[in-house]
């Protein structure tokens, strides 16, 4: 990388870029423009807009796994509310974002099937996502709030697969739909909780 260039700024630039116009709708050319980087430069830092796009997805994954961790620390809540209230958040700041969605999301739909690089690495950031709320999911089963009869990594993957269908569906119509995870939670709830044993 060029002295010139901070490359956390790049990749930051990077993010928004990719994040506003997907993968195929973004060129070198505006990538450069954007970021103040020659072409030369640009190929002799990331050889490629598929590698430069590897590089975010791995600092975005990054950044919302810091989130992520930092949302569901608080263990003087309930783990119900910890996970009620992290879906609802990242929920509630779309519009602010202007309904851009998840970047790992948005290049899992648009490149997945077509990439298998791209998907290769953008699973790999699911699957971070899911490891980092997996233990409040079991902690949750544990304490009765949620039901036990699937494992906890099974039950991450079903509340947060939901999750980045809710983000597109929020994506493609504007309108936030907070009830489908209040819903899933719900349902997923232990239905012997709150029962008086006999």
């Amino acid at each position: 990388m060029n002295n010139k260039h901070d490359k956390g700024k790049v990749i930051s630039k990077g993010m928004s870029l990719f994040w506003v116009n997907g993968y195929h709708n973004l060129g070198v050319d505006k990538i450069c423009k954007e970021t103040g980087m020659t072409k030369g430069a640009f190929y002799n830092s990331f050889k490629g807009k598929e590698n430069f796009l590897l590089v975010v997805i791995e600092a975005y994954g990054n950044l919302i796994s810091s989130h992520l961790q930092k949302q569901l620390s608080d263990l003087s809540r309930p783990p119900i509310d910890r996970l009620h209230n992290l879906y609802n958040d990242m929920l509630l700041v779309q519009p602010e974002s202007e309904y851009r969605g998840c970047l790992v999301n948005n290049m899992m739909s648009e490149l997945g099937a077509l990439n298998p690089v791209v998907a290769e690495v953008a699973s790999a950031q699911f699957e971070k996502f899911v490891n980092i709320i997996e233990p409040t999911v079991l902690q949750a089963q544990q304490d009765g709030e949620l039901d036990n009869s699937l494992n906890s990594k099974l039950m991450t993957e079903i509340i947060h697969t939901t999750f980045f269908g809710i983000l597109t569906r929020t994506k493609s119509t504007k309108t936030l739909h907070l009830n489908i995870i209040t819903d899933l939670l719900n349902l997923l709830k232990n239905k012997n909780n709150g029962r008086k044993k006999n």
